[in-house]
């Protein structure tokens, strides 16, 4: 017999994980940590997070620009990969699996400078982040002077009957 309380709460499988990878953390914002964390509650095994900027903002009750502004320091880290809009894919040494096994082939089949656990995490962290923030300062001061890539060849347009 079950009772009350047992019978509303949802079921979920439960993965493994080992979360080692988490000793390999730079210094980050609390805001990406926050998000972190909560991408590694809503992860589906293999570590895909199927969600957007707003759904993760309301699972946070953040708001948008928030999560907008964490999300680079997560990349940088390479905690997170973008890999397109509404699905991140956590690191395989964070991420939580079926079993095991499956865990370590995926971190086995790892580049190994993509490894956390190889060279110092904190200066490549400091590194990608820096690289984030020249080319958004790149794009905004292209934007700031007007500059459009001209149309070099003029079209014609058919004329219609």
């Amino acid at each position: 017999m079950t009772s009350a309380a047992e019978e509303w709460v949802p079921r979920r499988n439960v993965l493994w994980g080992s979360f080692n990878g988490l000793a390999y953390v730079p210094r980050l914002p609390p805001t990406a940590y926050t998000l972190l964390l909560h991408m590694m509650t809503e992860q589906e095994p293999g570590g895909l997070v199927v969600a957007t900027h707003d759904e993760l903002a309301a699972g946070l009750a953040m708001e948008r620009g928030m999560i907008s502004r964490a999300m680079p320091h997560l990349v940088a880290a390479r905690l997170v990969t973008v890999v397109r809009r509404g699905r991140f894919q956590l690191h395989p040494m964070i991420a939580a699996f079926n079993d095991p096994r499956e865990q370590q082939r995926a971190i086995k089949a790892l580049p190994k400078d993509m490894r956390l656990d190889v060279g110092d995490f904190e200066d490549e962290y400091e590194r990608r982040f820096q690289l984030h923030l020249d080319e958004k300062a790149r794009k905004a001061e292209a934007k700031a002077k007007g500059n459009v890539t001209p149309i070099t060849k003029t079209t014609r347009l058919k004329r219609v009957h």
